[in-house]
């Protein structure tokens, strides 16, 4: 016997999720050199469906570090940038976990009715991708997103057994991609390689 159908349930993403700016950084604190450094999230940092890896990120010296606590990014959060011409996102892996969001990013961080995968999967999706763009506001040359007006953005929910299963997906379709680039990367530098020793190899 089929189980009965469960509909998607409706929301507003701040009913199901934390969503916040990043920490707004002075000039004084980008260039201080005896505050603490810490690795912070810029928009260049949202890449192929993931976030830049905490040990290769630029760093912001903070004179007081305490500041930045509350805007450290944790496995699972979904990035997107507040600022500027292109919308970007990321999900946040292990590998950048503890990092600072900057002011540029919004951070939407899960609550317990959706997983973390799931959500980006859908705010990143072609159905939610356009309701978010209308929500930015500014020229065309710079455009803003706040948090308020994210929090309003009204999403369907699928049931968690699916969740689970769009959750899965989407990271295996970020992996294999991941990997067939890093694979065409390797094929490429041997090639260049194999090139520099036929065309140079014989000089002294």
């Amino acid at each position: 016997m089929k189980k009965p159908r469960i509909d998607a349930t409706a929301a507003r993403l701040g009913d199901v999720a934390e969503v916040f700016a990043g920490a707004g950084v002075s000039r004084e604190e980008a260039v201080q050199r005896d505050g603490e450094q810490l690795p912070m999230i810029g928009v260049r940092d949202l890449v192929d469906d993931a976030v830049t890896p905490i040990g290769v990120l630029d760093t912001v010296g903070f004179d007081k570090p305490e500041r930045a606590e509350n805007y450290r990014v944790r496995t699972g959060d979904t990035l997107l940038t507040g600022r500027g011409t292109a919308m970007k996102f990321g999900l946040v892996g292990e590998e950048t976990e503890g990092a600072v969001a900057s002011s540029n990013i919004i951070v939407v961080r899960p609550g317990g009715s959706i997983i973390g995968a799931a959500l980006y999967a859908l705010l990143s999706s072609e159905a939610y991708r356009p309701k978010i763009e209308l929500l930015r506001r500014g020229s065309t040359t710079l455009l803003s997103l706040s948090a308020k007006d994210l929090k309003r953005l009204e999403l369907n929910l699928p049931p968690m057994d699916e969740q689970h299963r769009i959750a899965a997906l989407m990271l295996e379709a970020r992996d294999a991609y991941r990997n067939a680039i890093r694979a065409a990367e390797l094929r490429r530098d041997i090639a260049r390689q194999l090139l520099n020793q036929r065309l140079f190899g014989g000089m002294n």
